[in-house]
Parts: C-alpha cells; structure tokens; sequence
C-alpha cells in the first residue's frame, strides 16, 4: 500500500490559513504573503501588519500549533522624525501585540483544556479552532487595527501602559495636539523617576531629547 506524506506543520497552516482566511482578509484590503505568512494593508499613514507566528516546537503529525501577531507602522513616521532629528527614529512601530494580548480575543478549548494558542493537528477540532480565528480576526482584531491606525489613540495607549512616552509625544504632535505631546513627556519623566529600574535609559534619552528641542524652539 503506498504510504500518503502527512503534510508539514507549515503546510498545514498554510492550507488552513489560506481556505479560511485568504477571502476575507482580501476583501478587506489585505494582501498575503505565503513566505511570511502575513497579511499586510496600507491604511493611509499606517501599514496594518498580521503575522502567523509558528511554535518552533512543532512536528509533523504531533503538533501544527501558531498564534498571530498584530502590528501597526507608519513610514510616514519615520520621515517626519527624520525632518525633525536628522536622524532615523528608533523604530516605526504604533501598535504591537500577540493576540492574547488583545482585549476579548477568544481561545478555543482543547482536549477540554483552555489553551492560548491555535492548534490544529486533530482533524476533528481543527473547523472549530479555524472558524474561531477567523470570528475573532474579523471582529476584534481588524477593528483593533483600525483603532490604533490614528496618532492620537496610539499614543493614549502607550500612555496608558505607561510605555513609550516619548513616542506618544511624537504621536500627539503629528496629531497637533502640542498640550498633550508636552504632557505625556512630563508624565514620561515622573514615570522614569518613580520606576527607575523598569525603565529603559533610552527612552529617557529620548524624552529629554524632545525637551530640549521644544526649548530652542521657544526662545526663538
């Protein structure tokens, strides 16, 4: 009897992503592609990344496990720090989270066990898992990215981890809220002396790189 291959981990996530996810996703203004297995879309300002992030552990008829990444850039944030430093910013980034971090995003269970992941080895679970992503994709996650695709709710959300302060103050100024671009910098400095040691010294740096651009720029 001739033996049948079983697929890959990435073959099998691959074929699943693309018969569930690849028309709607396109329909939305999504384009995938199948070496990164991401879904892009520019979006104005900002580029809407999702990405399917494999388990490294993954093996072949054991184990086809992934969870998706979602990200916001902006190129069009790049060059406006560069006209305004001279120099590249750190990174371009608005929006990053794993889908888990991600408010009401649903998790099958299985085995009856609630798992943090998609896992679609079991041919009998895998629909259910699938069309669980893809309600999830559809209604939570896209409408997130569209959310934090707009300076200003990038920033409060920075401002609300208490993260990235001096991004956020880039964000509001791109947004021409200067009372807010100069407040979350001030919130960045009180943050920085109260929790020293869980913050990064760069960003330290770049608050007050900002400050002492916004003071040369008064005594004009």
């Amino acid at each position: 009897m001739e033996n049948t291959r079983q697929p890959t981990p990435r073959e099998l996530i691959t074929t699943s992503i693309t018969e569930t996810l690849l028309e709607p996703l396109t329909q939305s203004g999504f384009i995938f592609s199948k070496s990164s297995l991401t879904f892009k879309k520019n979006s104005g300002d900002f580029t809407q990344t999702i990405t399917f992030q494999l388990n490294r552990y993954n093996e072949t008829g054991i184990s086809a496990e992934f969870r998706t990444i979602w990200s916001i850039t902006s190129k069009a944030y790049s060059k406006w720090y560069k006209a305004k430093y001279g120099t590249k910013p750190l990174n371009d980034h608005l929006f990053t989270e794993p889908d888990w971090n991600i408010e009401n995003w649903e998790f099958p269970f299985i085995n009856n066990k609630q798992e943090y992941y998609s896992q679609i080895i079991e041919e009998t679970q895998r629909p259910e898992v699938l069309t669980m992503l893809k309600n999830n994709i559809l209604t939570i996650g896209i409408p997130t990215l569209n959310h934090f695709s707009d300076w200003e709710n990038a920033a409060n959300n920075f401002l609300s981890k208490n993260s990235d302060h001096h991004k956020a103050s880039d964000f509001f100024q791109l947004a021409d809220n200067s009372e807010k671009s100069l407040q979350a910098l001030q919130k960045g400095l009180d943050y920085w002396k109260q929790h020293p040691n869980a913050s990064n010294p760069e960003d330290l740096e770049e608050i007050h790189k900002r400050l002492n651009n916004i003071s040369k720029a008064s005594s004009y």
